[in-house]
């Protein structure tokens, strides 16, 4: 899931920026990152733009909190960045509908494993053409794969931990790609159906543009001109303002029925203008807005608001190191933390319960993980037990724009004050507060809390948990803000990263899910929350994908009569 060994803390900062502040920056103040200037526009004139007044009926127009900053598919890891490539770019394969774990096909009209799952054959649809008329055949499709290994960057392990190298991607006819993964590996076709690192892209462009050996990143990640086989152009890109797509007559899936002939995204960070903009028809769709925004847009006839599972988890990060050490210290602040009042409070009874670190949507979830609740007496007898003597100082570190997450945070503190605990909050900025998660600060010199939330790039709990709990994944190189180390939980993760057997699989997952969460706590999880889209009544052929937050399959949106 995580690229932990090549440009590393680039990709992370990237990740944890969007994947956790563009699903909460409306209940959590989050907000746009502030990009250069670097603009790109294709055939269609600047002068042509909708970012004003009722939009036109063949117009979808998108508001995000943020802008996009990357479109290149195998360097991009942000939500934000993702909702982009999916207009140019496709994968072999792809989620139907809502599911996360039945499949339909894209560049691939049919494929199938070998008996033991270990080799997966792809057959190609015939005569698909990138933008610029060049074809899509299998060379171009195992290019584009070696391309992503070598490169090395974004979600490079959704492949490369089925397939670590280029060598075993052959094209053996020109409708044919195979992928030897060398041992069953059952898991590989879920993992080519994500929007993150598998789509294919137009190497033939990408080196035509190369710069000191890059494969034209630097050119990708502004432009998209001529590289995708998707159904929409990028024509207009101005990071941090705007993004314009127009559809591609030439797509492969054709034009006919009901479809948008433009996409407009525009970059609006604040909430409230953004429920203006919803209101007044200058914007179909919007993301990241307040609970008590939703709940008066549900009043609004012009209106609809989507809820739909996520599998995504909220949590607090507990470093192990200091007054923590110990898993008793770490149990005993998952018993004082205030589960009721900050669902129910704090977030308005709009998340689920979190059953540890893996959402219930997720494949190798095990529904019988540990589930705390809170006692206070429990937490004073663990902390003693752990040797933490009352009054000692424990820090949790948010973020300045995250009203409700301190909100939480206060709960928790008054809590702990009750068992003569003391809980220093301290609010800083976001690049600070990124910077500490993911610097290389030993366990003892960290917050002893951080709140994060996660979720995978694909159906897998492995893929979940590995970047956020495992011995390999600390500082730059992963998710685990907590240094977080057990040898038995690393064990545990190895074991289902190649598990064949189903029932094998779903042990070690169960395992270590138990550990992390009553036996030797990495962090304080107590939410699940869901995804919401606020979209225009007449926006038709709208499906949330558990896995695909915050995205959009534009192909499929219309507007309705």
């Amino acid at each position: 899931m995580i690229n932990g060994k090549h440009d590393a803390r680039e990709t992370m900062l990237r990740r944890s920026l969007s994947r956790r502040s563009a699903l909460k920056a409306g209940v959590l103040g989050g907000t746009g990152a502030a990009l250069g200037a670097t603009v790109f526009r294709g055939a269609r004139p600047a002068s042509a733009r909708v970012i004003g007044a009722q939009v036109e009926a063949t117009t979808l127009t998108i508001a995000l909190n943020g802008a996009p900053s990357d479109l290149d598919p195998h360097s991009q890891y942000d939500q934000r960045s993702t909702l982009a490539v999916r207009g140019p770019y496709e994968g072999l394969i792809g989620l139907k509908d809502d599911k996360t774990n039945e499949y339909v096909g894209l560049l691939a009209e049919r494929w199938e494993a070998n008996p033991d799952k270990s080799v997966w054959t792809f057959h190609l649809r015939d005569g698909i053409t990138f933008h610029d008329g060049s074809p899509c055949d299998a060379e171009a499709v195992r290019a584009s794969y070696e391309r992503l290994l070598t490169l090395g960057r974004g979600a490079v392990n959704v492949v490369s931990r089925f397939v670590p190298e280029p060598g075993r991607i052959t094209a053996p006819d020109p409708r044919t790609v195979v992928f030897d993964c060398g041992r069953p590996q059952p898991l590989f076709e879920t993992a080519v159906a994500a929007t993150l690192g598998v789509q294919v892209v137009n190497t033939k462009v990408a080196k035509a543009h190369e710069v000191d050996g890059d494969q034209g990143n630097e050119w990708l990640q502004i432009n998209a001109e001529g590289t995708g086989t998707g159904p929409y152009r990028i024509v207009e890109f101005e990071p941090a303002e705007l993004m314009v797509l127009e559809r591609y007559e030439g797509y492969w899936g054709g034009w006919e029925g009901p479809h948008f002939d433009r996409i407009v995204v525009r970059v609006v960070e604040e909430a409230e203008t953004r429920r203006q903009l919803l209101e007044r028809g200058e914007v179909d769709i919007a993301q990241a807005l307040s609970f008590e925004t939703l709940r008066a847009l549900e009043q609004n006839p012009d209106l609809r608001v989507d809820r739909a599972p996520s599998t995504a988890v909220w949590y607090f990060v507990l470093t192990e190191g200091g007054a923590l050490a110990k898993p008793e210290a770490r149990q005993a602040m998952c018993y004082a933390f205030p589960y009721d009042e900050v669902i129910n409070g704090v977030y308005d009874g709009v998340p689920k319960r979190a059953v540890g670190p893996v959402a219930e949507t997720v494949q190798g979830f095990a529904p019988e993980t540990f589930v705390y609740q809170t006692d206070l007496e429990r937490a004073r007898e663990l902390f003693a037990a752990a040797g933490v003597a009352e009054g000692t100082e424990l820090t949790l570190m948010t973020e300045t724009g995250a009203p409700l997450t301190q909100s939480a945070a206060q709960l928790f503190q008054a809590n702990l004050e009750q068992i003569g605990m003391r809980l220093t909050i301290e609010a800083v900025d976001t690049p600070t507060f990124t910077d500490t998660f993911y610097g290389d600060a030993p366990a003892e010199e960290r917050p002893s809390v951080m709140p994060w939330s996660w979720w995978p790039d694909y159906s897998d709990a492995w893929n979940q948990l590995y970047p956020i709990v495992s011995c390999e994944s600390w500082g730059a190189n992963g998710g685990n803000g907590g240094y977080y180390c057990n040898e038995r939980v690393e064990e545990l993760l190895a074991q289902a990263k190649d598990a064949a057997d189903p029932a094998a699989y779903q042990a070690a997952l169960a395992e270590a899910q138990q550990i992390l969460t009553r036996d030797d706590p990495a962090a304080i999880y107590y939410a699940q929350p869901p995804q919401e889209n606020v979209l225009r009544r007449d926006i038709g052929g709208f499906v949330a994908n558990p896995i695909n937050l915050g995205t959009y399959d534009f192909y499929r949106l219309h507007r309705t009569e």
